[in-house]
């Protein structure tokens, strides 16, 4: 890290932290989490920014944020955390979930973090029945960098799962077609979010965004026809080709008919240089802000 200052502070504060609200979250359930379908979102490493695998952390994340002008909007980050749980019994997952996020709430909030939502995997479209899926939105990517290896909460935060689970840095692409925002489909309960990972095909980031945008730009109508309300784009922080979508729904109804519509695959597969997957998660009342 160029900031070793703040990088000890932080993990120092973070390790004690760590140590008192994980001593309280044991357990000795070791249930599965679920093996599920043929397609879900990303692999427990992945190849997005910052991925780590349990252990003291790999991540070779880059960045390109910067602050915004003007009226541009400012830069955003965010890590996806996604990882079978370590028991089939979710009130029991849910229980060691929120003490531990709500151990760690507001050191995470001072450190930049301005969001964690917790969905959990339906059996929609072959996804993995309750599979963990987290999202965090942070402000500063180094700041989120220095967070997530830190060992202490990797050591906390791995005893709710069965393996270790998998951590991707993206940065958010307002510019790009979208509609919609990530906190669309929060009114209803449930609501859902279908994750779209995927390694783009062209290189030269304008070229990349065109395609998209073309592509999102004429599925727009029959995708919010559909229910879809919402469609943000993210790309990864160690490689910009790696792309991630949420889409928000508000019900599964015709999520189906949309995602395996021959047209609709073919348009939408022709940006990446191989198939996409995608998983589908509902959202829950763990403990998140």
């Amino acid at each position: 890290m160029t900031d070793l200052f703040s990088r000890t502070v932080l993990g120092s504060a973070l390790g004690f932290s760590m140590a008192i609200f994980a001593a309280g979250c044991g357990g000795s359930d070791t249930g599965s989490g679920g093996t599920g379908g043929t397609t879900q979102t990303g692999g427990t490493g992945g190849t997005g920014g910052m991925t780590t695998t349990g252990g003291g952390g790999t991540g070779g994340m880059t960045t390109t944020g910067g602050g915004g002008s003007g009226g541009a909007p400012a830069p955003e980050f965010a890590v996806l955390v996604r990882g079978p749980l370590f028991t089939s019994d979710m009130a029991m997952a849910m229980e060691k979930h929120d003490a531990i996020a709500g151990g760690g709430e507001a050191m995470a909030k001072a450190a930049g973090d301005i969001a964690h939502k917790v969905f959990l995997g339906t059996t929609e479209l072959g996804t993995t029945e309750n599979e963990f899926l987290a999202m965090d939105r942070w402000t500063d990517p180094m700041a989120m960098k220095t967070f997530y290896e830190n060992p202490d909460l990797q050591a906390a935060f791995g005893t709710l799962f069965s393996g270790p689970p998998s951590f991707d840095a993206f940065q958010r692409q307002p510019t790009w077609h979208t509609w919609g925002d990530i906190k669309s489909g929060e009114a209803a309960t449930p609501h859902y979010w279908v994750v779209v990972r995927g390694h783009l095909a062209e290189a030269d980031a304008a070229k990349a965004q065109a395609a998209h945008d073309a592509v999102a730009g004429g599925g727009e109508a029959a995708a919010t026809g559909a229910g879809d309300m919402a469609h943000i784009v993210f790309t990864g922080l160690a490689d910009p080709r790696e792309f991630l979508a949420v889409d928000i729904w508000e019900s599964t109804d015709n999520m189906a008919a949309l995602y395996t519509n021959p047209d609709f695959q073919a348009a939408f597969g022709a940006l990446f240089d191989a198939p996409p997957t995608l998983g589908v998660y509902g959202s829950t009342d763990w403990h998140q802000w």
